[in-house]
Formats: C-alpha cells, structure tokens, sequence
C-alpha cells in the first residue's frame, strides 16, 4: 500500500471547466420551427412541435402576428437556458420542405 501524498496538478482540470462554461453560454439561445401538433388551453402546459414535446409555462409570449397558435400552424419556439420564452405564428412555407 502506498501511503505517499502525490500533489494533483488541477490546473487542466480548471481550464476545461471554465471553457466549458463559456462554450455554454454560446449555446443559451435555441430556435424551434415546425407544425403545432398539440397544445393547452391556455399557454400553461405541454406544447408539441413536431412530434418534440416542449413544456411552456404561463410567462411565455405568444405572438400571432401571421396568425393564430392553432393546431396545424406554422411555429417559431424559442428558449433560453432550456426554458421556452416565445411562441409564435409563422408563415406556412416555413414549415414546408424545400424543393428542388
């Protein structure tokens, strides 16, 4: 059994931590568009997107400024951190696959 103390250099060990934090920070924001399957009453509760279920809490904006958050329309979820901030309405070729 070795009972000798050896010293760990941590200095590597810092440096990822702290590039991962900032890589982290980079990747906060992320944008969702596709076709309302599913969604609450209200705005409180489970949305789903394209098969992609989204869990929306009474703090969410809702724009419908090309229409209403109905199901079958076209929609832009953005969030911060995991968490949704906005909801909104968006043009039906958006949500259509591109031809060539």
């Amino acid at each position: 059994m070795n009972l000798f103390y050896k010293p760990i250099n941590l200095i590597p060990l810092v440096f990822l931590i702290s590039l991962s934090a900032s890589c982290s920070d980079n990747e906060s924001k992320t944008e969702y568009t596709g076709t309302l399957e599913h969604r609450p009453e209200g705005k409180d509760g489970m949305w789903v997107i394209d098969g992609k279920s989204f869990s929306v809490s009474e703090e969410v904006e809702l724009d419908e400024d090309h229409g209403p958050l109905t199901v079958g329309a076209c929609v832009e979820l953005e969030m911060e951190d995991g968490v949704v901030k906005e909801i909104e309405s968006e043009e039906m070729e958006k949500c259509q696959p591109e031809q060539k």
